[in-house]
């Protein structure tokens, strides 16, 4: 009997002190990552202020309805794959495989894709009375939304430099269906959150993510990663700026 209760105590001993070396070793490690991060803090801090400037020029891009700097912006794989008149054609929402899916597809009803001559012909898009309608991009679903400016809520970017999370608010007007309010104007402040995702090629950070347009509940979903289909994203760490430690404007 003592001697099955000494095993016991052995045992129990022996579970004590695995557990607590193992709490050691990740006080440890969790302690030496704090510090990489912190020592790197300020290399990216810098970058955070580079990728302000990228963000700035993306949505001015799209608030100007310029293509070819939204299409400039983007990753070179993603160049390679889609054109300025493509991304215009689809108002900033060409994926990089969307003819592929479309082939695929093609025995679904309405999967059929034009070709790039219509595309150049039809430049102008039809509005419910047929009179021919500029292209501009597309921030919501709601064409009711009005974006007129953002504000930076966070960025984040990984340790080892290379992928970066700019999150944004998007500000404007928002007013609702008259079709709904039986004919009354009714409109309001709004702000929706969004979030673009960046790597860095070639020294120049560039969109790697086409992630969904904001919608109206406030929510984002994201869609196709170009070209790396979250390889790299999914092994990242990401270390948060502060957009106070940035001293930026959106002047």
């Amino acid at each position: 009997m003592k001697k099955k209760q000494k095993e016991n105590f052995n045992l129990q001993l022996k579970r004590g002190s695995i557990t607590v070396i193992l709490g050691l070793l990740f006080a440890v490690s969790s302690t030496q990552l704090i510090y990489a991060k912190n020592a790197i803090k300020p290399q990216l801090t810098e970058e955070a202020k580079i990728l302000f400037d990228r963000e700035k020029q993306l949505f001015n891009a799209r608030m100007n309805v310029d293509w070819e700097k939204m299409h400039s912006l983007q990753h070179p794989e993603f160049r390679k794959k889609i054109s300025v008149t493509e991304i215009r054609y689809f108002e900033g929402w060409a994926t990089s495989d969307y003819r592929e899916k479309a082939k695929q597809n093609a025995h679904i009803s309405g999967a059929f894709v034009p070709n790039l001559d219509y595309m150049k012909k039809n430049a102008y898009k039809k509005d419910p009375l047929g009179f021919p309608v500029k292209r501009r991009y597309v921030w919501s679903g709601d064409p009711y939304l009005k974006i007129k400016t953002f504000s930076l809520e966070k960025i984040s970017i990984s340790t080892d430099g290379k992928y970066a999370k700019v999150k944004v608010m998007l500000k404007g007007r928002q007013r609702l269906n008259p079709a709904v309010t039986r004919g009354g104007d009714y409109e309001f402040a709004a702000q929706y959150p969004k979030t673009d995702y960046w790597e860095k090629v070639n020294g120049n950070w560039v969109i790697t993510l086409l992630s969904a347009p904001v919608n109206t509940s406030g929510t984002g979903i994201l869609k196709y990663f170009v070209p790396n289909n979250k390889s790299g994203w999914g092994k990242a760490e990401f270390v948060e700026i502060n957009p106070a430690d940035l001293k930026v404007s959106l002047k």
